[in-house]
């Protein structure tokens, strides 16, 4: 409970009439009783006739997609006659950020009121959406009544898929193309001719040959199919922040999306989450069965406080890819320990696999190196972010003069361009 502001008034009334009282003496001295009894008899009735029924009802979906915005509604009614005044807060969960201002409702008798709210899920994993807390003024505009109510509202959070049937570009693409691609069998049809010279006679549709009255041959062509493997770095480093989500989330919804688009590709993919050693993986295949898989994995990981050790993950992937495939880091570049560790992993891989490695970039970094000092303490702040550009970009450096490809970009921007890449070089890797 906490009182309203014409009960302070009344209050201080109270007071100033109970101080006139002393000063003055009988019969005015103890005439402050009258009031304060009336006051707290008016609290307690109104009290009683405090509603407790009020209706509430929450609409959400019941999986999130980790970083993308959602929304939910809130609806309250009102069991009363009468209109009622209202303020509720919501507690959101640590996986969850969202608005979380005092709301003011005014319901009328009998009636509801809707409201929408939009929320951003930052963690992976189950959740509930937290309790809600509510605070009614009373009939007679003396106090607030406050409560809790603790709804059970689960939702699962989970990482970002892929826009369906969609290209890195976002353009539609055919229908077709990705129930052909979940049939492979290592060649693909590509038309009927008439039967030539030098053709091989085991080629010959011999159902087209009787339709037509002369030998039709059927065509192939061999398909080209990709190994990949996507490793998501979950050392200490993968707990600093870009943006609303840290590192290590923004590396999995990357993930997510970059082995669903490998898999309606047809291309066999595996997923590995390391630090200090090898947390995960996902084995190497390909469909939906790949894509749960590495889901499956991604959704579980968390960050640990230790160093990332890029070279322990790197020997594993000598196990998990037997032929020439694609080899996806995600991880910073900008440390020197877990950068040295990620050079010695390019030399064990490079010279068989194309390797990649990505990382993001904070685009503050920039934009507080071209303002000018203000602080006393901005010098320093500009000095040890261009230690961290040198030391990201001599990592680069360092990455290309082994034949590693390197990607740099802002979170809202990096899962693009590793699709494009992907989509780029997958055919010259399947066709060596």
């Amino acid at each position: 409970m906490s009182i309203s502001r014409p009960t302070l008034l009344l209050i201080a009334l109270i007071i100033l009439i109970a101080v006139t009282g002393i000063w003055l003496g009988e019969p005015i001295q103890g005439l402050w009783r009258w009031p304060a009894a009336l006051l707290c008899l008016a609290i307690a009735w109104e009290r009683w006739r405090l509603p407790l029924g009020i209706g509430l009802e929450r609409q959400i979906a019941a999986t999130l997609r980790l970083g993308e915005t959602a929304g939910y509604s809130l609806s309250l009614s009102n069991p009363a006659a009468y209109p009622i005044t209202l303020e509720s807060q919501s507690a959101y969960p640590e996986q969850v950020e969202g608005e979380q201002a005092i709301q003011h409702w005014r319901l009328p008798g009998h009636g509801s009121l809707s409201r929408g709210f939009v929320l951003t899920p930052t963690r992976l994993g189950p959740t509930e959406l937290g309790p809600l807390y509510l605070k009614q003024l009373g009939g007679l505009g003396l106090c607030w009544w406050t409560r809790r109510i603790d709804l059970d509202t689960p939702i699962r959070i989970e990482p970002a898929r892929l826009a369906s049937h969609c290209d890195p570009d976002g353009k539609q693409t055919a229908g077709q193309r990705r129930s052909a691609l979940q049939h492979r069998s290592g060649v693909e049809f590509l038309d009927l001719h008439e039967y030539r010279p030098g053709d091989a006679l085991r080629s010959i549709d011999w159902k087209a040959t009787a339709r037509r009255g002369k030998p039709m041959v059927r065509r192939f062509e061999r398909e080209q199919s990709l190994e990949m493997v996507v490793l998501i770095d979950c050392g200490r480093g993968s707990r600093l922040h870009c943006g609303t989500l840290d590192r290590l989330h923004h590396y999995v919804n990357i993930a997510a999306k970059l082995c669903e688009f490998a898999a309606l590709q047809g291309d066999r993919i595996a997923c590995i989450a390391y630090a200090q050693e090898v947390i995960g993986l996902s084995p190497l295949s390909r469909g939906s069965a790949a894509v749960r898989q590495a889901r499956g994995l991604l959704g579980g990981l968390v960050s640990r406080n230790e160093t990332a050790n890029a070279l322990n993950a790197a020997l594993r992937i000598k196990q998990v890819l037997r032929h020439r495939g694609l080899v996806v880091f995600l991880s910073e570049i900008e440390q020197p320990e877990a950068a040295g560790q990620l050079l010695q992993a390019a030399k064990l891989l490079a010279g068989k696999h194309q390797m990649l490695a990505a990382s993001l970039e904070d685009p503050q970094i920039a934009a507080d190196l071209k303002q000018s000092p203000r602080e006393w303490q901005d010098p320093y702040r500009q000095f040890a972010g261009l230690e961290y550009l040198h030391g990201r970009e001599l990592t680069r450096n360092r990455l290309q003069r082994l034949g590693v490809a390197v990607c740099c970009a802002p979170a809202q921007e990096l899962d693009r361009r590793l699709l494009n890449y992907y989509r780029d070089k997958r055919e010259t890797i399947g066709a060596a």
